[in-house]
């Protein structure tokens, strides 16, 4: 494949598997960038490498298929989370994106020092809260009956939520959203590291005041808590933090938007889950199969061959979960949303990094869900 522009290709990389564009960019060419990408990708090699960015910019390989994807996600030993240090580059100082940029058997440790405040126990204990936090946004343009949902709903909603599990107060809500902009989609490297040494800084002042003066909250857990027998590095209970800020503000909000639009285009599936809500949680995992949004990442640790590509130790592997959704040797008619479909989703991930926070999404979706289906009509 010939390239638009000089663009250095490892020489390991045999050009049939070099794929001339930017994965970041690439779906703003169609106008279902889902169908599209499917369809302009699956006709293609599983593995190829994506010059032009496979990651937030970064050349490497991308795995386009549902199968290959699980592989790796299972094979920790080959495929290491822990080497990505995505914020450590970024900054040039050690801050692990903890539990996500870590190995077995670490990683369980990490995991264990946050999880109960994930459990479905733990979660339903927030139950009024979040409910009350989806009423009050909805109750702000509800006699309007329209809104811009991205502005006045997607991105407060998971992220009052959040502040209230981090014991945060809400007029930093407006800051927490503009550092997560610049960091996540700043427009120069100089914005982004701004952002995230500003992150950094908060985060870093809230577990010294916690760990003076403890309360009921998360963020004291990450201060105080132990792993191996001590407490966490600075280091690492600030990577925890920003993993969960992280997670907490972008990956619900960005999955509702899509959502909610295929609701809005969809009257008969509307109708059907207004006569029967019990079927909501169908529609959500379905729905959340069929619009995945975020991309994980892997390095590699050994030369070897994976599924025809020559991989060589330290090359970044891509994983987007947008691809794994329609991949039509995973599912049947993999564009249409059947919510009595029974089949497994990547978007949550796999294996050992498994979404800790999946039983507080998809409580959060489901309570939005069921107040626009009973207080809209359309």
């Amino acid at each position: 494949m010939a390239l638009a522009e000089a663009i250095r290709v490892p020489d390991h990389v045999p050009a049939h598997l070099v794929w001339d564009h930017d994965i970041d960019s690439f779906p703003a060419q169609f106008a279902d960038p889902y169908v599209g990408m499917s369809e302009a990708i699956h006709s293609g090699p599983e593995i190829v490498w994506a010059a032009r960015g496979a990651y937030c910019g970064q050349p490497g390989w991308m795995l386009t298929r549902f199968a290959q994807i699980q592989e790796v996600h299972l094979d920790p030993a080959r495929f290491s989370a822990a080497l990505n240090r995505d914020a450590s580059n970024l900054l040039g100082i050690e801050l692990p994106l903890i539990p996500g940029e870590s190995d077995p058997p670490r990683h369980r440790h990490y995991r264990q020092l946050i999880a109960p405040w994930f459990q479905p126990s733990a979660i339903a204990a927030l139950d009024v809260k979040i409910r009350a936090t989806c009423d009050d946004l909805i109750g702000r343009f509800a006699e309007q009956r329209r809104c811009e949902f991205v502005g006045e709903f997607s991105s407060l909603f998971p992220s009052y939520v959040f502040l209230a599990l981090f014991g945060l107060p809400r007029e930093l809500l407006s800051q927490f959203l503009g550092w997560e902009n610049s960091f996540l989609r700043g427009q120069t490297m100089e914005e982004r590291i701004g952002a995230m040494r500003a992150i950094y800084d908060y985060f870093k002042g809230c577990l010294e005041e916690r760990a003076r003066a403890p309360r009921e909250d998360m963020i004291t857990a990450i201060a105080t808590g132990e792993v191996e027998g001590r407490r966490l590095s600075e280091a690492e209970a600030v990577g925890t933090c920003i993993t969960l800020y992280i997670g907490g503000l972008d990956s619900v909000a960005s999955g509702l938007g899509w959502y909610l639009r295929h609701l809005a285009r969809d009257q008969a599936l509307q109708d059907r889950l207004r006569r029967d809500p019990t079927l909501i949680p169908a529609a959500i995992e379905e729905l959340s199969r069929a619009y995945g949004t975020n991309s994980t990442k892997r390095t590699v640790m050994a030369d070897f061959d994976f599924h025809g590509a020559p991989m060589r130790k330290g090359d970044i592997l891509a994983m987007p979960t947008f691809l794994s959704a329609r991949d039509p040797r995973e599912y049947d008619d993999p564009h249409v949303v059947d919510i009595g479909r029974k089949a497994r989703s990547m978007t949550f991930g796999s294996g050992v990094h498994h979404c800790v926070g999946i039983h507080l999404a998809k409580r959060e979706i489901r309570i939005v869900l069921s107040e626009f289906l009973s207080r809209f009509d359309t």
